[in-house]
């Protein structure tokens, strides 16, 4: 049988066709588009097939000057600052400036802690022995020492 030396003829596993890491979308790279490369016979078959479905060519889009006529040109982020008196957190709800945001929970105002503090001055001696005690974690004295230092 004449074929080429080396060949083995059928289906080839390492052949171009079977390579998934040689597709390539555009069709580039050598590429027609069209497949090639199938057992004895089976390439003439095909390419008639082809000839009768020819591939459509590909479009080439250009975003001309009347796609986006009224967008301005961007500002590139090294830029200097184009409003020099407005903080950087204006708009958060943290900070200087403007933080009211519409639909953000506002932050609750200063609560008058005058009872919670009489409360606790009360509870001191309480809290003290609490504290002193061996059998008391070290993480609940720390939480009575912040507690009793802070009123």
């Amino acid at each position: 049988m004449a074929g080429q030396p080396g060949r083995s003829g059928g289906d080839r596993p390492t052949a171009a066709q079977n390579n998934p890491a040689n597709v390539n979308g555009l069709g580039g790279n050598g590429q027609s588009g069209r497949y090639s490369g199938f057992k004895y016979g089976e390439n003439k078959a095909l390419a008639e097939q082809q000839a009768g479905a020819p591939m459509a060519k590909a479009s080439t889009f250009s975003a001309g000057p009347s796609v986006m006529p009224s967008m301005p040109q961007a500002t590139p982020i090294t830029a200097p600052t184009e409003l020099p008196d407005q903080p950087v957190t204006d708009g958060v709800p943290v900070g200087p400036g403007n933080n009211s945001i519409p639909g953000l929970p506002q932050p609750a105002p200063a609560a008058d802690n005058t009872q919670f503090n009489a409360t606790i001055q009360a509870y001191y001696p309480v809290l003290s022995y609490i504290a002193s005690r061996p059998e008391t974690s070290a993480e609940t004295r720390n939480v009575l020492s912040a507690l009793m230092n802070g009123v």
